[in-house]
């Protein structure tokens, strides 16, 4: 089983004891059979060190200090998370919005968002380099809104004055006014724009309008082929219209292609191992997630005819 090792801080790592270089965003790997302890060691003095015992109970479960990619014949074990050596609590943001009072802090390396109103509670967020905290009034209602940005982008979360956490997604900005729009630009080869209109409505988000936009320019018929399962897949996650990229034949089956290929959150490119394994196969990964932070990832291979896809089958 080949395990990629990668890490949101530069780490040396260590794997059975021994030392196995170091790794950061660009990951390592090692073929590993049975239960092995890995180490992440920061090269930061502030942050503590990871250790993982690796077998299958971890991939079952992974602790959450990482994210975990499982996938045929290998796995990608991502250190996400570090706690700093000094503990104590520092606030990060703050904002009232009505009668609800937000507090983001940070502790042990976690932050959380304290809720002070007619619902106290604490709600655990993403983890990201900076977080802020807003008011945002849309539809007559107030809003306190948090983003955290991070290294993957900007995770927006919103709670309404009871503080029930209405929206808990990426989005690059949000503006209130009649309803509360969320718009969201996406790091795919369409470089899509996605626009959601939300109208306050029962304590929640109703969505009453969404438009999927790719980038001026852009022509999904006139990528070379070995770009066009990844289009076509990032086409569907966006929302939008793969339709010009298929053979008639499938174009029309599309609904129950979608159906098909399931709930899938991101389209991500094969490891060495899957080519190493199947051959030069033009396919895309699809993750799925499977808890908070445990994913498969399956491959789907597209066939062409003419130019369009005309076929798509899993990769096994």
């Amino acid at each position: 089983m080949r395990i990629y090792f990668s890490a949101a801080h530069p780490c040396m790592l260590r794997l059975g004891g021994a030392a196995a270089g170091a790794c950061g965003e660009i990951a390592k790997f090692a073929d590993i059979e049975g239960e092995l302890l890995a180490e992440f060691l920061p090269t930061e003095g502030d942050l503590l060190p990871l250790t993982l015992l690796l077998g299958d109970a971890f991939y079952a479960r992974p602790p959450r200090c990482c994210d975990v990619y499982r996938y045929d014949r290998g796995a990608d074990v991502y250190a996400a998370r570090f706690a700093p050596r000094e503990g104590g609590l520092r606030v990060l943001a703050q904002v009232r919005a009505g009668a609800l009072l937000v507090s983001v802090f940070s502790a042990g390396g976690q932050a959380q968002a304290a809720l002070d109103g007619k619902k106290p509670n604490l709600v655990p967020l993403p983890s990201a380099k900076t977080y802020t905290a807003e008011t945002l009034e849309a539809g007559g209602q107030i809003f306190a809104a948090l983003r955290c940005f991070g290294r993957a982008g900007t995770h927006l979360l919103l709670f309404n004055e009871e503080g029930d956490c209405v929206w808990n997604e990426e989005a690059t900005d949000v503006a209130g006014g009649d309803a509360v729009t969320v718009r969201r630009l996406c790091p795919d080869i369409a470089g899509h724009t996605i626009t959601r209109v939300l109208r306050p409505e029962g304590g929640g988000l109703r969505e009453i309008g969404r438009t999927v936009q790719a980038r001026e320019g852009f022509d999904l018929c006139a990528l070379p082929a070995a770009l066009l399962p990844f289009a076509l897949f990032e086409e569907l996650l966006a929302g939008g219209d793969p339709a010009p990229c298929l053979a008639p034949s499938l174009a029309e089956k599309l609904p129950l292609l979608k159906e098909y290929l399931g709930d899938f959150c991101k389209v991500t490119i094969p490891r060495e191992i899957f080519y190493l394994t199947h051959g030069a196969v033009n396919a895309a990964g699809l993750v799925y997630r499977r808890a908070e932070n445990l994913f498969d990832i399956r491959f789907f291979a597209a066939d062409l005819a003419d130019g369009k896809i005309c076929n798509i089958r899993p990769v096994e």
